[in-house]
């Protein structure tokens, strides 16, 4: 029901990850969650933009400090955003939970940590994305209860499938 995707800074993740919220939507089901999608900036190189996966609704979630600042553009503020959309999100029962990213913030126990938590116990599926560096973060979070997916579409599928073929015994 918890998977994680490691990745590396180069793949593609959100490619991958948005691949397959095509594929169960395709399904006819309902997809809660994000990717993030980049975007070049004169001042600060990149920013960051989320792509909300049930609305569609995109926002940046970094902010442009000047070309001199150093350190992380994260905006706090975005992100809590993010959070209260997908938990609110997760009220209108979705049958996954697609979340780009257990980065920095999830690794220091804040974040999008509680969203993953409720739609666990909400049983609903939750696919994750796991940079490499935060990885033994994630370990920790999940405390073994993750599966961890290659960096594969058809693996990745074939988990969704067995989720939904879970689900339905479930509810029989």
């Amino acid at each position: 029901m918890l998977a994680g995707i490691p990745f590396l800074p180069k793949e593609g993740i959100d490619d991958l990850l948005n691949c397959i919220a095509t594929h169960v939507t395709g399904k006819g089901q309902r997809v809660a969650g994000y990717v993030q999608k980049r975007l070049a900036d004169r001042d600060c190189g990149t920013l960051v933009y989320v792509r909300n996966l049930g609305t569609g609704h995109e926002m940046p979630i970094t902010k442009n400090r000047g070309s001199m600042a150093r350190g992380c553009k994260l905006d706090g503020d975005a992100l809590a955003t993010l959070s209260e959309q997908l938990e609110g999100d997760l009220d209108h029962a979705p049958d996954i939970l697609i979340i780009g990213r257990f980065g920095r913030s999830e690794a220091e126990g804040r974040g999008l940590r509680d969203v993953i938590s409720k739609a666990m116990d909400l049983g609903i599926p939750v696919l994750v994305g796991v940079r490499d560096e935060y990885d033994s973060a994630w370990q920790d979070f999940h405390g073994g209860y993750a599966q961890t997916l290659p960096f594969d579409e058809t693996a990745i599928v074939t988990w969704w499938q067995e989720q939904v073929r879970e689900r339905k015994t479930q509810d029989a």
